[in-house]
Parts: structure tokens; C-alpha cells; sequence
């Protein structure tokens, strides 16, 4: 069993709602599409400027602290980061199933060897940083990923805009040159 059981990559902070709702929501494949909230996750998270360079890392749910989204909010609203940053990451401990039973055991045995910490150590610190020139994103085995609803939901609504857009043009110029075109290379030969 990982010791990271889901993360989140580069998601963006305008779809969160800070003033209510305690909602984190994010969507996998292995859950059909059904948002998980990751709001009392416990966590490691990187926060990033626009340029995608990481400027904060920290820890979220340690102990009686709060979870994701609180340490989140406090860094958008109430700290000294809250117009530095655009963008997080993070590395969730508890599975989805703890979430949704709101099963917070701070304690965790771990079955593992130090090859498995050492490639999630180094997974981790190259995808905090982006930036390195590692071309391997190291090993997160056994990690569920999850893209953050709202701007799946939205570039899902974009990607659905553009086909349609695409495929009136394609009927457009079937209607209006392809007769003309097969005409055109049937004379010509």
C-alpha cells in the first residue's frame, strides 16, 4: 500500500471558493467521474506563481492542524502569499474511502521498503519543481490522480464548443467545394 494515495497536480486556485463550502472537489477516472471533496486531506502541497515556479511548500493536516483547504485558504486570504500564488499541487495520505467516511487515523502502518520512499521522495521534489531538467517524472506507484473538477468540467465545455465548431466548418466546405473538387479531379485526369 503507497504511503500517497492521491494528488492533485497544478490545480487551479480561481475555482476555489474560499467564503464557503469547504470543497476541494476533484475527479478521476477510477471514481466514474464522481467529485471526491479533498478539503480535509491530509497533505504535503506546493504553491505556484504564474510562471509555474514553486514558491511555498508545506504540510496540511498534521495533527489537531487543520486540512487542505483550510491551510489553502489561509495562505489565499490571511498570509503574507495571498497575491504571490496562482496554482498548487499536492500529495494526498488518506485514500478516497477514508475521506468519505471521514476516518482521520493519524496513525499508519507501512508496509514498504526504501527503494519505494526513495523513488516517491524523488517523484515528489521533481514534480514540486517543474523547472529541473529531469526528463523522467520518477515513480509514484500506486497513486490515484485527480484532475480538479471545476476546470475539468471547463475545458470539457471548451474541447465539446471547439468540435462543434469544427465539424460546421468540415460541413461547410463538403456543401460548398467538395462536389465541385471530385468534379474538378475527375476532368483533370
Amino acid at each position: 500500500m503507497p504511503i500517497i494515495k492521491n494528488t492533485g497536480y497544478l490545480w487551479h486556485r480561481k475555482y476555489i471558493n474560499w467564503q464557503s463550502g469547504r470543497q476541494l472537489l476533484g475527479v478521476s477516472e477510477s471514481h466514474a467521474g464522481k467529485p471526491v471533496n479533498f478539503a480535509d486531506q491530509a497533505a504535503i502541497y506546493a504553491l505556484y506563481d504564474k510562471d509555474f515556479k514553486c514558491i511555498y511548500v508545506g504540510q496540511a493536516g498534521r495533527g489537531e492542524t487543520k486540512g487542505l483547504y483550510d491551510r489553502l485558504k489561509d495562505h489565499a486570504l490571511e498570509d503574507y502569499l495571498f497575491c504571490r500564488w496562482g496554482r498548487f499541487s499536492w500529495w494526498g495520505f488518506y485514500s478516497v474511502e477514508n475521506l468519505e467516511k471521514q476516518d482521520y487515523d493519524k496513525q499508519f502502518k507501512i508496509n514498504t521498503n526504501v527503494n519505494e520512499i526513495m523513488d516517491m521522495v524523488e517523484s515528489l521534489i521533481i514534480r514540486v519543481n517543474p523547472s529541473t531538467l529531469n526528463m523522467a517524472l520518477g515513480k509514484l506507484k500506486g497513486v490515484e490522480w485527480f484532475y480538479q473538477e471545476a476546470e475539468f468540467e471547463e475545458q470539457r465545455a471548451e474541447y465539446e464548443r471547439l468540435k462543434k465548431i469544427c465539424s460546421s466548418i468540415r460541413k461547410k466546405r463538403l456543401h460548398n467545394n467538395g462536389p465541385q473538387r471530385i468534379a474538378n479531379r475527375s476532368s483533370s485526369r
